[in-house]
């Protein structure tokens, strides 16, 4: 059992305070414009087995893009995980998507800390993995930059502060001036954690760089694609005629306002944003709040089942010997 009683506590009462949170924005939404939930709900039905087999389809393939580039991560930073067990371990954190900023889905470290990675490489990679991720929603969300002026500021600001973040950690004075600075404090504690911040910086350098680099962002961005052409793909199957660069750019925008939010999982930034675009691209606010229903569905609640359902397993299966 890798996860502590604590811990395990901490997801459900975030699981529980992220489902009313949902319950009560329908509620609120349906009341302020008159919408009948039960006729919103209903209508998920109209989209046809085939069309829900589409969207869980990119779903899936950006979960399947993004396993690929979290193996080459640990690959590059030398540790060889069984397949199966590494899937497990990354579909598992999922379950962790709706705590704030998305910290839970470090849970994953836990459990390969019994194959023997280290926290300060687990957690690397997961931070190249997210800074990847904004990097390519940012590239997204152009799209909709493009169209509607009022948000440019939240892709410019979200892209110059993302591309800043690259060279810092490649330079050599911001792990000098972190040591300098715990060396004239005198803390033990802080020197302790300022050694281990570098050593997460040393690891993600080697992940943020070169070939390594290349690739990942490419994964990322294949990623990033599928799962915000599920905003075409519904308003599609919602007989709404919108161009591909704008639906996937008000996806991608709504993304970025909820990873910027710190808000557990994006939920509600993320929605209100999406739904403020497709306002704006002149879609019926009826459509516009089906379709965010159904690519949150099939994007955020779909990985949380996915990730609890694993995570039981993960739990619940006999301990493991320490495989190094």
């Amino acid at each position: 059992m890798a996860l502590s009683p604590k811990q395990l506590r901490q997801f459900a009462i975030w699981l529980v305070i992220s489902i009313a949170f949902y319950g009560i924005g329908i509620s609120v939404y349906s009341n302020l414009t008159d919408t009948d939930i039960e006729a919103t709900l209903g209508s998920l039905n109209s989209i046809g087995i085939s069309g829900w087999v589409m969207i869980i389809g990119l779903s899936t393939l950006n979960f399947l893009l993004r396993f690929m580039r979290w193996r080459d991560y640990l690959q590059r930073l030398g540790y060889r995980i069984p397949v199966l067990l590494n899937v497990q371990y990354f579909l598992g954190s999922f379950a962790f998507t709706i705590t704030p900023a998305k910290a839970g889905e470090a849970a994953r470290s836990l459990y390969l800390k019994n194959d023997g990675v280290r926290y300060a490489d687990s957690l690397a990679a997961l931070f190249a993995e997210r800074l990847t991720d904004l990097v390519a929603v940012v590239f997204f969300a152009l799209g909709a930059a493009y169209i509607f002026e009022e948000w440019r500021w939240l892709v410019i600001v979200a892209g110059v502060a993302t591309l800043a973040v690259l060279p810092l950690i490649h330079a050599g004075w911001v792990r000098a001036l972190l040591v300098y600075i715990s060396n004239r404090l005198g803390n033990d504690s802080l020197q302790t954690a300022t050694r281990y911040l570098v050593s997460l910086l040393d690891s993600s350098a080697v992940l943020l760089k070169g070939g390594a680099l290349y690739r990942s962002m490419l994964l990322s961005l294949g990623a990033a694609f599928s799962v915000s052409l599920m905003m075409y793909v519904v308003l599609t199957l919602l007989g709404v005629e919108i161009s591909l660069p704008l639906a996937v750019g008000i996806y991608a925008t709504g993304i970025l306002a909820g990873a910027l939010s710190f808000l557990p999982g994006g939920i509600g930034s993320a929605e209100v944003v999406m739904l403020g675009l497709l306002l704006l691209a002149g879609i019926d606010s009826t459509v516009g709040v089906l379709a965010i229903l159904m690519c949150r569905i099939a994007a955020l609640w779909y990985s949380i089942v996915v990730g609890i359902v694993i995570v039981l397993r993960l739990e619940l299966a006999p301990p493991r010997k320490n495989r190094r």
